[in-house]
């Protein structure tokens, strides 16, 4: 009996215990659960300005001081586990970087293996501990495979060096030590994937690039010899007129462009109106021209644009010939760079993209926020006038020419061009009359003579707007 007692007593001690304990353990739990629910992790906006504090190091992001583990946002259930790094089959591959340097403008391209999401960050320089302005973009989803992973070395006065790291598990940071910083512009072009971050700001005079360079049309385009001729000796460009073209015959190299009827290569005869048309230019208005290309060499569609800045050109020509799996398509058309919703615009942008009809769509995103600080109205207006003059021009030599307007479209060699750019399709290589007529010399001789009216005329407009 006494050891019946005994048992009973032993039992209600250890229930009273349990009891007393439960609560204390479900009240910490709950804290615990608050503490994490509290702290969310940190969202950024594109283009925003970096807090106080915040750091822009491309490596790995510290710990917190206090909890080691990453909190979770406030909507998480406490129980379940952070989600999963994205496998490594998924994410987009940073496999290299390049850079392209001027005076006062600095181009740089990241290597992706696929589209990707991107934010872009801007430190402010402070000059109470002479800090210089700098510019970092998170690639999110992201895996380094870069070769190499120490600072690349730029040094042209306004940049100073780029650095790229793994920052987490699914972001890859790449940061820009500025020199000095005026304006700066990114987004992304497909096949091949990069991403391109433009700066732009005032570099020191003393500084020379010995960088990569793009093909040049001629070696004395950046400083110019004196011109003799009368014509040419006070030249437009001192009279508040076109001081310097660039002009861009598509393709080349390893990329014909459109092939024509007997083997006729689009890259070889905008090649030839393109050295013609610089020469009539320079020769008669004293016009400095820069050509993206001066022999059968390939040429990537961002550099041209960056030549164009970087020349700080007051017009940007790209020539191409058409194409058409309609043997009786003919005709002329003259394109600037704008959205559009009409189907053919966006298979021939595809086409001299060299990319798929889907990722012409995707462009459209880009230009939202780049309108704004192209000179639109400008390009309509250069685009008029070498319409009219090729169409004019060209009916004179060869007889009635199709006039199939100006219009819009995406071409990616247009993106960025901070003056005034159009795109002038100069017949059709596929067609039997065009193809072979634009092959003649002086065929050739009559578009150059064309397109140079349309240029003059367009120069002589502005010149009159300056003074109203």
């Amino acid at each position: 009996m006494m050891h019946r007692l005994n048992c009973h007593k032993y039992l209600a001690i250890a229930g009273v215990a349990l009891i007393c304990l439960w609560p204390s353990r479900q009240l910490s739990g709950q804290a615990r659960n608050e503490t994490v629910s509290r702290d969310p992790l940190p969202s950024y906006a594109q283009s925003a300005t970096t807090k106080a504090g915040e750091s822009d190091a491309p490596g790995p992001a510290p710990r917190p001081a206090v909890e080691e583990k990453k909190p979770a946002p406030s909507s998480a259930v406490p129980s379940a586990s952070p989600p999963a790094p994205a496998p490594a089959s998924d994410k987009v591959q940073v496999t290299g970087l390049r850079f392209l340097s001027s005076k006062n403008y600095t181009r740089v391209m990241l290597d992706l293996s696929q589209d990707a999401k991107y934010e872009v960050r801007r430190l402010k320089e402070d000059p109470a501990n002479g800090t210089p302005p700098r510019i970092y973009v998170d690639i999110t989803g992201a895996r380094l495979a870069m070769a190499s992973k120490e600072p690349v070395p730029v040094d042209d006065g306004l940049l100073r060096q780029v650095r790229v790291g793994q920052y987490s598990a699914d972001v890859v940071r790449v940061v820009l030590d500025m020199t000095s910083l005026r304006d700066h512009k990114a987004f992304i072009l497909p096949d091949p994937h990069r991403l391109v971050i433009d700066l732009q700001g005032q570099k020191a005079p003393e500084v020379t690039t010995g960088k990569e360079e793009p093909a040049k049309a001629e070696k004395n385009s950046r400083r110019s010899a004196p011109v003799k001729d009368k014509k040419a000796a006070a030249p437009l460009g001192n009279s508040g007129g076109i001081r310097k073209i660039v002009l861009d015959p598509g393709h080349g190299g390893k990329d014909p462009g459109a092939v024509g009827v007997g083997g006729i290569m689009e890259k070889d005869l905008v090649l030839a109106i393109a050295k013609k048309l610089a020469a009539k230019l320079k020769n008669e208005l004293g016009i400095q021209v820069v050509l993206t290309r001066r022999d059968d060499r390939f040429v990537a569609l961002e550099e041209r644009t960056y030549l164009a800045n970087a020349e700080d050109a007051d017009l940007f020509v790209s020539l191409h010939m058409n194409a058409s799996p309609n043997s009786e398509a003919r005709g002329v058309e003259t394109y600037y760079l704008n959205n559009t919703s009409d189907e053919a615009a966006m298979r021939l942008a595809a086409r001299e993209n060299g990319s798929a009809r889907k990722n012409v769509s995707d462009l459209q995103f880009i230009l939202s926020d780049m309108t704004q600080n192209m000179k639109l109205e400008d390009s309509i207006t250069l685009a008029h006038r070498l319409q009219q003059s090729v169409v004019g021009g060209m009916t004179k030599s060869i007889g009635e020419v199709r006039d199939l307007g100006v219009k819009k479209a995406l071409f990616y060699v247009l993106v960025g061009a901070r003056m005034p750019s159009v795109l002038v399709e100069m017949f059709f290589v596929t067609h039997r009359v065009e193809g072979p007529a634009m092959s003649r010399e002086a065929t050739q001789e009559a578009m150059v003579n064309s397109l140079f009216e349309g240029i003059q005329k367009y120069n002589q407009a502005m010149q009159i707007a300056k003074t109203l």
